[in-house]
């Protein structure tokens, strides 16, 4: 039986987290940075890298995904490690927030190519995920952990 801690682990590893949307025309799943990488994202990752399963996206405020959330918010993310035949979904409603503490937190300087002028830019904000439903594979077995 798969536990919290080896879930955890492949969201920790997972090099790209893909974001599922609902658009007018149907799902969009999209790849994005995963925050919790602590040997890419080594400050925002102190942040990120929570033991609730709570998943953290930094994003445009003018972006596709932020219309398609402000329009209907159950999103579903996706966490893998295909080599090791290991998966983990995590289903839920997504907040967007302009915290400015949470954005600073958050922040990787990697971003300045979107937002010159820094974590104080309007147009930065973070999708925060608190999942309704954890559920994955491991191997050639499903998996389901009960939701905080």
């Amino acid at each position: 039986m798969v536990d919290k801690h080896q879930a955890l682990k492949v969201m920790n590893a997972a090099h790209a987290v893909y974001l599922a949307t609902m658009s007018a025309g149907g799902p969009r799943v999209r790849a994005l940075v995963n925050l919790r990488l602590r040997w890419r994202y080594r400050g925002p990752s102190r942040t990120a890298r929570t033991d609730d399963f709570t998943v953290y996206l930094a994003t445009s405020r003018a972006s596709d995904k932020i219309a398609e959330i402000t329009a209907d918010p159950r999103i579903s993310v996706y966490y893998s490690r295909p080599l090791l035949f290991r998966g983990v979904m995590l289903c839920g409603k997504a907040e967007v927030l302009d915290d400015p503490d949470l954005k600073r937190a958050l922040w990787s300087e990697d971003w300045r190519v979107y937002w010159p002028d820094g974590a104080g830019n309007p147009d930065y904000v973070v999708i925060r995920l608190k999942p309704s439903e954890i559920r994955g594979w491991w191997g050639s077995k499903p998996f389901t952990i009960e939701a905080p």
